[in-house]
């Protein structure tokens, strides 16, 4: 008989453990605030997010494996912060190629953890909230291939830790602001395809600000170029003549 029970024992115990596991792993959930956030954020897109399950759950639309790099429907959390109240925070938002046809939202910043949003070839209208420089944590932007306008706010330069911001194939317009050229971990700005004016912001010139733009059409127009100054256009050369050996 002890024969025969051995195995059903073992069994009923790795079925305990396993059960234990995902209890613990199930533990952390995503705080009513962000959720909350989440809610209005997907009406504001026009996402119809499930909510029926913990955002930070990693199902039913949350999480999806990526058929290609063009497309991506991702809210990836973080459920490690040493909070001891078992709480996760939305640290990416992913809604690449998903249709897309509302507008930007504006409580970024009620994502406390946020470090990258990416909407790229979306059909989304409108401009960029001010209230996006409050979202102090973000590191990357990218709102390529869409059909936003107005112009880029001079609030983004509060993002001290920003390294990417995309913005090519949309309508923007009006002058860059000169506040953006004193982001120091800024690596990559991509505006090309669309509708800016004015001249190159001197705060661009410096030297490894240049080095972070280089890039075929990096800053040109959909239908002008730039105007660069005397002093911007030196400063490239003299970039250009450090890099040969």
């Amino acid at each position: 008989m002890y024969p025969n029970m051995l195995p059903h024992r073992l069994l009923s115990a790795a079925i305990f453990i396993v059960c234990c596991l995902t209890t613990f792993a199930n533990a952390a959930t995503l705080g009513s605030d962000e959720v909350d956030a989440l809610r209005s954020i997907g009406r504001t897109l026009g996402k119809d997010w499930d909510f029926s399950v913990d955002p930070c759950s990693g199902t039913s639309g949350w999480l999806d494996q990526p058929l290609s790099s063009y497309q991506a429907n991702n809210v990836t959390c973080d459920c490690s912060f040493n909070n001891n109240n078992n709480t996760c925070h939305v640290t990416h938002i992913l809604l690449k190629a998903q249709n897309l046809s509302g507008n930007l939202p504006t409580d970024l910043d009620s994502l406390p953890f946020l470090l990258e949003i990416d909407l790229t070839r979306n059909y989304l209208s409108g401009n960029i909230p001010s209230q996006w420089g409050s979202a102090s944590r973000l590191v990357s932007i990218s709102l390529l291939g869409n059909r936003l306008n107005g112009p880029i706010p001079v609030e983004l330069a509060n993002l001290s830790n920003l390294t990417n911001l995309v913005l090519e194939a949309n309508s923007f317009s009006g002058p860059l602001p000169e506040a953006l050229g004193n982001l120091s971990k800024l690596e990559r700005m991509h505006l090309s395809s669309n509708n800016f004016i004015g001249e190159i912001p001197e705060a661009y010139a410096w030297r490894e600000f240049l080095k972070r733009l280089r890039g075929k059409d990096a800053l040109v127009g959909s239908s002008k170029r730039f105007k660069a100054n005397d002093e911007q256009e030196e400063a490239e050369e003299d970039y250009n003549k450090t890099c040969k050996y």
